[in-house]
């Protein structure tokens, strides 16, 4: 019911077309419904809905939308993620990282470029690496980490 909480209520729906306010009408029978079926080992995340979103530049880039409980099952396996690799990270890391934003990291550039030497600045993207990652190595790399094999499970099924 966390998840559901910090879903927010305008996003996009999945290939199902379930929205929060769909979902919440029945929102006790949908999560105990959920809830067996990763008991039971029976939940299969549902495939992603694929739309192209403009980067202003005439470009395209593909957004994948996935159902909304798989959002918010995503959101939990997400949350453990971050507990196991979050006190690992640099603190001057900021992608993709809980209570840190572009706005943060571009005001410790800025603090950065006015109140110290810098020779030089890299900024760089790499295309295409999410839907290039290999998905045995990522599945080695989270065992040395994670016990759990019911929670590697699930992860093998979302990759």
């Amino acid at each position: 019911i966390r998840q559901h909480r910090l879903q927010k209520k305008d996003k996009a729906p999945g290939i199902d077309m379930v929205t929060k306010e769909v979902y919440q009408e029945n929102l006790n029978e949908n999560i105990d419904d959920l809830m067996h079926r990763l008991k039971s080992f029976s939940y299969k995340p549902q495939p992603v809905r694929r739309v192209e979103i403009d980067k202003g530049n005439g470009k395209k880039r593909p957004l994948g939308i996935p159902v909304y409980e798989d959002r918010l099952f995503q959101g939990a396996m997400a949350d453990i993620l971050s507990d196991v690799y979050e006190p690992r990270f640099l603190d001057c890391s900021y992608g993709f990282r809980p209570k840190r934003s572009p706005h943060d990291a571009i005001k410790v550039i800025n603090d950065t470029i006015m109140y110290k030497k810098v020779n030089y600045i890299l900024n760089c993207d790499i295309k295409g690496f999410f839907d290039n990652v290999n998905h045995e190595w990522l599945m080695k790399f989270l065992r040395n980490d994670i016990a759990d094999p019911n929670y590697l499970r699930y992860i093998a099924r979302m990759l």
